[in-house]
Formats: structure tokens, sequence, C-alpha cells
């Protein structure tokens, strides 16, 4: 990977570094909202985007590592301590689910992880003596991270997560997870290690929502199973990496910047608006724009003679 393709995110992360010293509470707790958006969408686009298995309980993963954080902090724990275990707990948790459901394919595999999801919010529900139930759990503030702190979290984990998708798509590993993608029978014949690939991925991809999970917690003081599993998150994830371009490194990046700012505009004035544009958009870029906005870049429309059509 060259540094000229490097660089836009070069720029993008020094001008989020700087970003406090400009922006007012609200506009920073935005921009943190935004950065955590970018983080769960690259999540979906590693299992998703890279090997075309269609996660619809992404989500799970962030309820986990919201509670598990939330109950780390109240158990002594630091709060840098409890996003670094939030994040291993949603990895225990993904590993032995990937071998698992993995296995399954295509609506299969989707039904299966809309259920996962299910299952989460049912435990964080019905666990009253651990998570409070229905209550939720409201965090003491003395404990808490500034909003400044949360902040600078958050960006480390969007600059991580695009990160790991950039080396992921330029190694021998994203190689063979779109060899899976595009035909899992062939690249099986090839002698590509589809299991083990397809829960790599899996587990990382689920490194990553387990610690916004735990941030998450952490800037708004209070988690109940509604919110931090709730499905209409993973279909954000979905329409972000799908509007931008599944499968690249900075399509998910694009696509979380335009549905945040739709969503901040909507949602205020017309608060069920909002997620029937989700609806709108899902439909509209499967219909006009399959491959996402990237598709439309001009230098991606020439062919050069070591990578294929559609290539970075």
């Amino acid at each position: 990977m060259s540094l000229k393709s490097i660089a836009p995110g070069i720029v993008l992360a020094l001008l989020a570094v700087a970003a406090p010293a400009m922006a007012s509470d609200y506009q920073l707790l935005f921009l943190l909202q935004l950065l955590m958006m970018i983080a769960l969408a690259q999540s979906w686009n590693l299992i998703s985007g890279m090997t075309g298995y269609v996660s619809l309980g992404h989500t799970a993963f962030f309820g986990v590592g919201a509670y598990a954080g939330a109950l780390l902090l109240q158990w002594g724990f630091p709060w840098w301590l409890a996003i670094f275990k939030g994040a291993g707990i949603a990895l225990l948790v993904a590993a032995p689910l990937g071998v698992l459901t993995l296995r399954l394919r295509g609506p299969y595999f989707a039904i299966a992880m809309l259920g996962l999801n299910e299952i989460g919010r049912l435990v964080a529900t019905l666990w009253v003596d651990l998570t409070q139930g229905g209550d939720g759990i409201p965090l003491s503030p003395a404990r808490l991270p500034t909003l400044l702190q949360n902040y600078y979290t958050m960006l480390t984990l969007a600059v991580l997560a695009t990160s790991l998708i950039a080396w992921v798509r330029y190694n021998r590993l994203g190689l063979e997870l779109r060899a899976i993608r595009e035909d899992e029978e062939a690249a099986e014949m090839v002698g590509v290690n589809t299991t083990r690939n397809k829960v790599i991925a899996f587990a990382l991809s689920a490194v990553i929502p387990g610690a916004a999970g735990a941030v998450y917690a952490f800037y708004t003081s209070y988690i109940d199973p509604v919110s931090v599993f709730a499905p209409a998150l993973n279909i954000q994830m979905i329409v972000m990496v799908l509007l931008g371009g599944s499968g690249t490194v900075w399509g998910p990046v694009i696509g979380a910047v335009l549905v945040r700012t739709l969503h901040e505009l909507t949602w205020a004035q017309f608060p069920a608006l909002h997620l029937a544009l989700l609806g709108v958009l899902i439909v509209a870029i499967v219909l006009f724009l399959p491959k996402g906005i990237l598709s439309l870049a001009p230098w991606r429309r020439r062919v050069r003679p070591d990578r294929a059509p559609g290539s970075p």
C-alpha cells in the first residue's frame, strides 16, 4: 500500500485530533458518535464486506462490550482497562460462535446472527441479578472518563478499525477472504482454508464493537438491553458499508459520514423519518449503486495490468 493511498487517512486523522480545540461540546459529541459508527461499519465490513457472509446480528458484540464495560467499571476496574476487557470478552464470545455459525451460508447465517442478537437482549433483560434487567445500569459520573477522553478513545478505535481493514485487504488473508466471497467452493478447491479464515475475520470483527460498546456505555453513563442490542444499529452498519463500498477501505468511512450527517439533520425534527430514510437508502443502493459510491471514482474505473476489474 503506497503513501499516496493512505495520505487522505493521515490528513483526516490529524484533523480529528485537532477538532476538540475548535468544537463545542455538542459538535464533539456528534464527532464521537460519527467515529463510533465508522468503527462499527468497518467491523461489519470485515466479516460481511470481505467474505460476503451478511451479519444481521453484529450488534450483539456491541451489547456484550457495553455490558462488560459497565459492569467492570462498577466492580472497580479503571475505565481504560474495562474497554480492553470488553473487547476481549466479545472476542471470547465470537470465536466459538464463529466455528458454529459460519458453517451456515447465505440467509441461514444471517438469521442465526439475528437470533444471536435477540438472545443477547433476552439474557440482559432476564438476568436481573447481574444486569438489573430492563431497568438498565446507571454509571456513577465520578468514575467515568471525560467527554474528551471518550472522544480520543473512540478516535483511536476508528483509526485502528480502518487500519485493520487496510492491512487485511492488502494481505494474503484479504485475498483469500475475497476468494471466499466470490466462490467459496472454488476457493476450497485451490487450497484456501475457508473455515479458518472466516473464523479469524469473524473474531476480529467482534473486537471492534466490543470496545466501542464499552466506550458508548461510558459517554452515555447508562445502558439498557433495548439501546445496546438495537437491530436498527446493525441496519445502520449495513447501509454505511453498502453506500460507501462493500469490501473497500474508505467506503465505510464515506458511508458513515453521509448517513450520520443525514441522521443528525433529520432525527430531531422528524423522529420517525430518519428510520424510513434508511430503508429508502437500502433500496436505492441495491437498485442504482450496488458497488457503492467509491465505484464512481474515476481512478477506480482504470484497470491496471496487475489488478482485476473492481479491485482498488
